[in-house]
């Protein structure tokens, strides 16, 4: 099955605008992740899609690849699905697995995200996402962070920017998305639901129209920005890797 990772970005985020342009040591944050994405070794192409002139010179600036879909989105998933046609056209070829990584995940592991790849392509699994054990009570009490509960089988329960559950029982959420296509075309043919506006959580669609969606455990660290003060910890965790 081939696979395409598209990586949303907007700029006018409400908690960081201009976010994927901020720097990280240097470096913009969606060129950060845009390399973080191009180490995957089962991705067949990796696209930014964006709805911002400056991110989509920037990107190409950098010898990224980008478009520009149109239209106001619910989502990032639903920027992602607007995209596709555009990368087809430009690939000249379909993709069977769409992932959309989220543009503030600079240090993702991507040996995660290919075992997500492989877990959609030789499963009945339709739709995936990853999640790690927290490390401390402030993350698991930030509502910056999601929570992710699990049933016994892995798949998702609930998701909530609340502290649900307990900081053993509940995960971290990790800002990936994996579709199947038929599942990604039925995910952004839904209006958005009460409980996704309700937590401003786009998965949560999903889960309240019976989705199932399985939860791939990764045992690495999380550090996502969703604030202009997360920059500096991002900063010091990449002067700790390469120390």
């Amino acid at each position: 099955m081939r696979a395409v990772i598209v990586i949303p970005a907007r700029y006018a985020s409400t908690r960081f605008p201009g976010k994927p342009l901020a720097l990280i040591a240097g470096v913009s944050l969606i060129q950060r992740v845009y390399d973080r994405a191009a180490q995957s070794q089962r991705a067949d192409a990796v696209y930014v899609a964006t709805d911002d002139d400056r991110i989509f010179e920037h990107v190409a600036a950098f010898g990224g690849k980008v478009v520009k879909p149109d239209g106001d989105f619910a989502s990032g998933t639903d920027r992602c699905a607007a995209a596709l046609p555009l990368i087809e056209s430009i690939e000249k070829q379909p993709f069977d697995i769409i992932l959309s990584v989220q543009g503030d995940e600079p240090l993702i592991d991507m040996t995660s995200v290919d075992a997500l790849i492989d877990r959609l392509s030789n499963s009945i699994s339709g739709m995936g996402t990853l999640a790690c054990p927290f490390e401390t009570d402030d993350e698991f009490q930030a509502r910056d962070v999601v929570k992710v509960i699990v049933d016994s089988v892995g798949n998702a329960i609930y998701f909530s920017r609340a502290p649900i559950a307990t900081k053993e029982t509940a995960l971290h959420h990790i800002g990936v998305y994996a579709y199947r296509r038929s599942v990604l075309e039925r995910f952004v043919a839904l209006p958005p639901s009460s409980l996704e506006r309700a937590e401003s959580l786009e998965q949560l669609r999903a889960v309240q129209h019976g989705f199932k969606i399985a939860v791939l455990q990764t045992t690495k660290p999380h550090l996502g920005v969703d604030r202009p003060e997360d920059v500096a910890r991002v900063e010091e965790e990449l002067a700790r890797l390469h120390a």
